[in-house]
């Protein structure tokens, strides 16, 4: 077993056992990502901060699983979340972004950082988009040969893999670093089966 499935079981495992002191239920928990409520309406970013490109909304009660942490540049904590629900004809099920800890209910301090998944590299200048889909709203670009995390994989409505990732380099003026989003699996070199399903 490779040692980011061996880091990614601890930590769910870790996340159980800081709970209330009972198992997690299978509603609680997906195959990776830790189920949140959100208690607000808020923003999901590209980048960590609230300042950088909003790429949807997470409604208040929506569900939300939240994947991963990182600091903004104010070492202000923010969460890799993803908001289940979408709505209809205004935001894409499954829509991913950085969201305020703040803003929901329950994020463990033991989520992993966001760069301790695979790095992974892709093969041609490709997009980072903000829902499974090579048709939802782009949130960024991942250049060739440039490190991705990947997080998770999914599929998109026409059935294509896509991978839920974490840009490790931005470009100074266009683009800031950690900026998040799902990448077609095509584009990657590396193979992705070995990730766990978003």
């Amino acid at each position: 077993m490779k040692t980011w499935g061996i880091t990614a079981a601890l930590v769910m495992a870790a996340s159980v056992l800081t709970g209330a002191g009972s198992p997690a239920t299978a509603s609680e928990f997906g195959v990776l990502g830790i189920g949140v409520t959100v208690v607000r309406d808020t923003g999901l970013y590209a980048a960590p901060g609230l300042s950088t490109p909003r790429v949807g909304t997470a409604w208040g009660g929506d569900a939300t699983t939240a994947y991963c942490r990182k600091p903004d540049s104010n070492n202000k904590l923010m969460t890799l979340s993803a908001n289940r629900p979408g709505r209809n004809g205004v935001q894409w099920a499954n829509t991913a972004g950085y969201i305020w800890p703040g803003d929901l209910d329950g994020v463990p301090e033991s989520l992993l950082t966001c760069t301790e998944f695979p790095a992974l590299r892709v093969s041609v200048d490709t997009g980072l988009y903000s829902a499974p889909g090579l048709s939802t709203p782009r949130t960024g670009t991942v250049w060739a040969q440039q490190r991705l995390f990947g997080v998770c994989k999914t599929v998109d409505s026409n059935n294509r893999r896509m991978v839920l990732g974490v840009a490790e380099s931005g470009r100074a003026g266009v683009q800031l670093a950690n900026t998040a989003g799902y990448v077609w699996d095509q584009d990657i070199i590396e193979l992705t089966s070995d990730l766990a399903w978003c």
